[in-house]
């Protein structure tokens, strides 16, 4: 029932808006009548009040491709936005981090969704009291929107690029700042709601924050060349479009005003006082990592698995690997968010020459650089699954059956009769883990279930800390 509940909250939320909108967000009532009575109890707030205490924000990033497992962010960029989303909030003291890692969802109806899988989406989804966040292809025909039932956003890819500042827009609507046109949305309001360039109704009119003058464009607009209307007055006027909370192109946006920040630090301490219930993070330095295999120029990986590596560094979280056909890494093959030090690529093309390069993220921090790339080409075998003896390490697993049928049962034999506690991962061909698991092994022999995901090739990899051992499996 509340499942249902939520859905229809969406639906009767946003039915009237286009689906051709920069921003698909329409503030809930309970959201306007708290802004409302804090911006009457702070008329004589002048902005920059806040403590220097960082407050540290998580923020649960959810990945959205099609079923098969396309369409993905670039990584690349969806870490270079972190960073500067840290930059946009800076006067807030807002700090947002990556809240236990990043979780993919492969399902077509929420890359591409309306708003009733987008209801069904978050619901399904949500992460409990954190800042939940979903980067699809097409949101309800939107670049992005805030859902006050779903509590969480969503952010079209193409939207999402580095300098975008949709990201921060939609978090504004989160912490409860309308647009700075605030009921222009639904057409031309009454002219006692049209607010004064003389500010004398700023507090009831539009956004209700009177650091942020009159502004009627309910569209895209450059401030390069900006719109002229008339107040209520008779006084011509240009809006200003630095505010992240307008709907000027992203180029033209670069603050939050004083009392926005104020409303948002209010808001955060109050009915969002839920995301400070966490721990302070500890924001680390760390240094890049150094390429180990391939080195560079090698020639002649399998293209359907190509395993890569590099070396450990200290305080790392997670490591960002790209593979790219071009130097500038314009034309994204394999783009991999792990904790391991290693990654197995099994997309590639056959005879094709490739860059790889890896990214360190430490905790809470997105924006250190990448390490020198390496080039390594592909030949024209292929590597086969039932070929174990051809990778390093794997002449001693023996997989069976291999094939296996989807949510089937896999017998992992080692020779030896290592047993005891052994870490069990399995990776798609994106490198994305799909299992994680810690399976006791007896007589040299484990049984794992494998995963409701889809049919595909797989790599299995056992660890114990002394041993280290891995092969492909055919899931069908």
């Amino acid at each position: 029932m509340k499942k249902v509940l939520t859905i229809l909250l969406v639906l009767t939320q946003t039915l009237a808006w286009s689906q051709d909108n920069y921003c698909g967000t329409e503030m809930s009532e309970d959201q306007m009548t708290w802004l409302r009575n804090w911006q009457l109890e702070n008329l004589s707030i002048a902005g920059s009040t806040r403590e220097d205490d960082i407050i540290y924000v998580p923020l649960k990033v959810h990945v959205v491709g099609n079923d098969e497992g396309g369409g993905y962010i670039s990584l690349n960029i969806l870490m270079q936005d972190i960073c500067d989303l840290n930059d946009q909030f800076a006067p807030t003291g807002f700090y947002f981090y990556i809240y236990e890692g990043i979780n993919y969802i492969n399902n077509s109806d929420y890359y591409n969704h309306d708003w009733l899988n987008g209801a069904y989406m978050m619901s399904e989804n949500n992460v409990a009291n954190v800042v939940n966040m979903y980067f699809v292809g097409d949101p309800a025909g939107n670049c992005g929107y805030f859902s006050p039932s779903g509590n969480a956003m969503a952010v079209a890819n193409a939207c999402a690029g580095i300098g975008n500042s949709t990201i921060a827009h939609e978090l504004g609507h989160f912490f409860s700042l309308p647009h700075t046109f605030y009921g222009w949305e639904w057409g031309t309001p009454s002219l006692s709601e049209q607010e004064q360039v003389d500010g004398d109704n700023c507090v009831f009119a539009a956004d209700g924050f009177c650091d942020t003058p009159p502004d009627y464009a309910p569209y895209r607009w450059n401030c390069s060349g900006p719109p002229t209307f008339t107040d209520p007055d008779g006084v011509e006027f240009q809006p200003d479009g630095t505010y992240y909370m307008s709907y000027s192109n992203d180029e033209c946006t670069d603050k939050f005003s004083p009392l926005q920040q104020e409303a948002m630090i209010a808001n955060i301490n109050g009915p969002r006082d839920e995301l400070l219930a966490y721990d302070p993070i500890v924001i680390t330095d760390v240094d890049t990592t150094t390429l180990l295999f391939p080195e560079d120029l090698q020639e002649n990986l399998f293209s359907n698995y190509a395993e890569l590596s590099w070396a450990s560094v200290e305080n790392a979280e997670a490591y960002i690997v790209l593979v790219s056909l071009t130097v500038n890494f314009t034309a994204i093959a394999a783009s991999i968010y792990t904790t391991d030090t290693s990654a197995i690529i099994t997309n590639l093309l056959p005879e094709k020459t490739y860059r790889w390069k890896v990214k360190v993220v430490g905790e809470g921090n997105t924006c250190e650089g990448y390490n020198t790339y390496r080039t390594f080409s592909t030949g024209a075998e292929t590597f086969s699954p039932t070929s174990i003896e051809d990778i390093d390490g794997t002449a001693a697993m023996q997989l069976y059956p291999n094939p296996v049928a989807l949510g089937g049962m896999v017998n992992v034999t080692v020779d030896g009769q290592m047993d005891g506690q052994w870490q069990v991962r399995m990776m798609d061909i994106t490198g994305r883990q799909v299992m994680n698991s810690t399976e006791t092994m007896a007589q040299g022999r484990l049984q794992l279930e494998m995963p409701a995901t889809q049919a595909g090739m797989y790599i299995i990899q056992l660890s114990n800390g002394d041993k280290f051992f891995q092969s492909a499996i055919q899931v069908n």
